[in-house]
């Protein structure tokens, strides 16, 4: 009996360790180019799936894993500013895929999925669940920011269990890099 208390004393403790999610970059970084103040405020591997319209989307494949980039953007300019997030790449920037005729075709590692974040006066991110259902299609694509707007979106990328994300590159006029490593 005793050591059926004792299992059930450690076993919250060891849900909550197996639970934990690896974070890979350790503090934020900035980054500024002539239209946008960009800055990654948190990538992690994993949680290794995602809740949306009521189901659950996980990796097809077992050597696959999914990447959470957290990115506040904020418009400089003195117009309107469009950022399209299948723009937005994860190095290992393009991924080989096989067509429907079976030939190797490169593609853009973009999100497969962006979620609606908003931040708190204390700079803490919360969820906005009003935004993105992935079941029925009506996902975010892109995000209109007026002159001086901010927004928060966390960017969600299918890697290779063996590769580490290195950089974060906006294929805008300048091709913004950002180193993340």
């Amino acid at each position: 009996m005793k050591n059926l208390k004792f299992t059930a004393y450690l076993l919250p403790f060891f849900v909550l360790i197996n639970c934990a999610t690896p974070l890979i970059l350790k503090q934020n970084i900035k980054s500024k180019s002539k239209n946008l103040e960009i800055e990654v405020l948190k990538v992690t591997d994993g949680p290794n799936s995602f809740a949306s319209g009521g189901k659950n989307f996980y990796p097809n494949s077992p050597e696959l894993r999914l990447i959470h980039v957290t990115v506040s953007f904020k418009n400089l300019k003195s117009v309107d500013h469009e950022i399209v997030f299948s723009r937005i790449a994860l190095e290992p920037t393009y991924v080989t895929i096989m067509d429907d005729k079976g030939k190797e075709v490169k593609k853009l590692n973009s999100p497969t999925f962006v979620r609606h974040f908003e931040v708190d006066v204390w700079n803490d991110v919360k969820e906005d669940v009003s935004g993105n259902n992935f079941a029925t299609g009506k996902v975010e694509t892109k995000l209109t920011l007026k002159p001086n707007e901010a927004a928060t979106r966390t960017l969600i990328y299918f890697l290779p269990k063996e590769v580490l994300p290195e950089k974060l590159i906006l294929l805008d006029e300048n091709s913004t890099t950002i180193s993340i490593k």
